[in-house]
């Protein structure tokens, strides 16, 4: 039986269809945190899988599927960023319903006043350390995907988390009760 990248590679379209199924909810999260817009991480989510549908061929040799998926991506919502600022200003930053889907699902208002901390929380790190704990959180990567992800060492990778989440303890701890 045909591994799933050789069926994409031949453009099966129900590889396409599983692909997506597997990837699209945590590609489109992390969309939606990188580029700080749901329509935003749609266009760019679309974007992508039409991308890798073009490109199919490529995917027969790629060694990591879902890192690849989440590298396109990440250039897609680059690209569209890049387009976007040339128009007009910083986007607004997310709040924890939309940072955290559960949080719009749930009439609990702790979970809710929790999230929208930890949103506060997370607007507080560096791009570079942000962008490693939303591909780690909401992306659900390995540090060695998001290693090949982003091209950094998978040592500055975890070095990265390390400190993201060792400053958001510090920043939590800071904050009144």
């Amino acid at each position: 039986m045909a591994t799933l990248q050789q069926r994409l590679a031949r453009g099966d379209p129900g590889a396409f269809a599983e692909l997506y199924d597997a990837c699209a909810g945590r590609v489109g999260h992390y969309l939606m945190v990188y580029l700080g817009s749901r329509a935003d991480a749609e266009d760019a989510l679309q974007e992508t899988f039409w991308r890798l549908a073009r490109n199919k061929r490529k995917l027969a040799r790629v060694d990591n599927l879902t890192a690849y998926v989440f590298t396109v991506a990440r250039n897609e919502a680059a690209r569209l960023a890049k387009r976007k600022t040339r128009r007009q200003r910083e986007p607004l930053p997310l709040t924890g319903e939309e940072l955290f889907c559960e949080a719009s699902n749930d009439l609990d208002a702790e979970l809710r006043e929790t999230a929208e901390t930890v949103a506060v929380a997370l607007a507080q790190l560096t791009a570079e350390l942000r962008e490693v704990v939303e591909l780690k959180t909401y992306g659900e990567l390995t540090f060695q995907q998001i290693s090949a992800v982003t091209g950094l060492p998978q040592g500055t990778v975890a070095s990265r988390y390390r400190t993201a989440v060792m400053q958001m303890q510090r920043w939590f701890a800071r904050q009144p009760r």
